[in-house]
C-alpha cells in the first residue's frame, strides 16, 4: 500500500512538472528572447540564451507609443476596477440582505449575463455606439455621423454592471452573520455606512479577487478596441498597440527582428503577470470565501 502511494505521488509530481513546463515554456521563451540579439535568437534550438540587455530595443519600443498606451490602459483599468467593486458591493448587498418582490428573478436575470457569450453582443454593441444620438455628428435619430466609434468614450461605456461581481459579492454577503448589520443599525448606521465601513473591510479577499480579474480582462482587451478605435493610435490600449506595432514592423521570415517582437510582447505581458503573482494568495482566498470551487 505504501509503495503504491509512493508511485502514485511520483507520477503525480511528474505529470504536474511536465504540464507546468509546457505552460511556462512560451512565456520563458519570450522573456529570454527579449534579451538576445537577432543572430543569437535565430541560432537558438530549445531556448534563446540571453547575451545582451537590449536596452535600445526597450527604449525604441516605449518610444513607439507603448508608454502612452501603458498610461491609457492603466487609467482604463483603474476606472473599471473602481466601477466593478462599487457596483458589486452595492448589487451584492441588495440581492443578499434586502427583501423585495421579484428579487430572485431579477438576480437570475443578472446571472444570465454570465452564461451568454460576449462575442454574440459585439455587433449590437457596435451598432449602438455608431448610432448613438447627438454624438459624433449624429442627429436625434442616430444618423449622419459615426457616434462614439473612433472616440475614446467607446472604451469606457460598457461593462458598468458586471454580473460576476454582483454574484461574487452576493455569495460573500450570504456568508456574513446578520448580527453585524443589526448591531450597526442600532448605532444609527445607514445602508452606505454598513456597506462601506462594516462589510467592505470584511470582504477584502473577494475585492482583491475581482481587482485581479478585472485588471486582467481590461489589460488584455483586444477585440473591442480593434473594432471601435482603429485609426486613433492615441487611444490604443496596450494589447492592441503591441499587436499593431508588431504587424506594422513584420518582415518576411528570416528578416524579422524577433527580439524586438519579444521585447514588445514582454512589455505587454509583465504587468498582469506581476499583479497576479503578487495578489495570488488573496485571489484564492476570495474565491474560497465566496463559496466558489474550481
Amino acid at each position: 500500500m505504501k509503495r503504491r502511494l509512493t508511485i502514485t505521488r511520483t507520477l503525480s509530481y511528474l505529470f504536474l512538472s511536465i504540464s507546468s513546463f509546457v505552460m511556462i515554456y512560451p512565456v520563458l521563451f519570450m522573456a529570454l528572447g527579449a534579451f538576445t540579439t537577432n543572430d543569437r535568437f535565430l541560432e537558438s534550438v530549445i531556448l534563446p540564451i540571453p547575451n545582451t540587455l537590449n536596452v535600445a530595443l526597450f527604449q525604441r519600443a516605449l518610444a513607439a507609443g507603448v508608454w502612452d498606451s501603458y498610461v491609457f490602459t492603466f487609467y482604463r483599468c483603474a476606472f473599471y476596477i473602481a466601477v466593478t467593486i462599487l457596483v458589486g458591493l452595492l448589487g451584492g448587498y441588495i440581492f443578499s440582505k434586502l427583501r423585495f418582490p421579484g428579487r430572485n428573478r431579477v438576480f437570475l436575470l443578472f446571472l444570465s449575463g454570465m452564461v451568454m457569450p460576449g462575442i454574440l453582443m459585439l455587433v449590437p454593441m457596435y451598432l449602438q455606439m455608431a448610432w448613438f444620438p447627438l454624438v459624433g455628428g449624429n442627429d436625434i435619430l442616430g444618423r449622419g455621423g459615426h457616434g462614439f466609434i473612433r472616440e475614446w468614450p467607446v472604451l469606457f461605456i460598457y461593462g458598468w454592471v458586471p454580473p460576476f461581481a454582483i454574484f461574487l459579492f452576493k455569495q460573500s454577503y450570504d456568508m456574513l452573520p446578520r448580527e453585524y448589520e443589526d448591531a450597526a443599525k442600532v448605532d444609527g448606521a445607514g445602508m452606505f455606512t454598513i456597506i462601506f465601513r462594516l462589510y467592505a473591510p470584511l470582504l477584502k479577499p473577494p475585492i482583491v479577487a475581482l481587482t485581479i480579474v478585472t485588471f486582467l480582462g481590461v489589460w488584455n482587451d483586444y477585440l473591442w478596441p480593434s473594432m471601435t478605435i482603429a485609426g486613433r493610435p492615441e487611444y490604443y490600449p496596450i494589447a492592441y498597440r503591441v499587436q499593431w506595432v508588431i504587424l506594422s514592423d513584420w518582415s518576411p521570415v528570416g528578416t524579422t527582428d524577433y527580439p524586438a517582437v519579444m521585447v514588445r510582447t514582454f512589455l505587454a505581458t509583465w504587468p498582469p503577470a506581476a499583479v497576479y503573482f503578487l495578489l495570488q494568495r488573496y485571489f484564492v482566498q476570495g474565491l474560497v470565501a465566496s463559496g466558489l470551487k474550481g
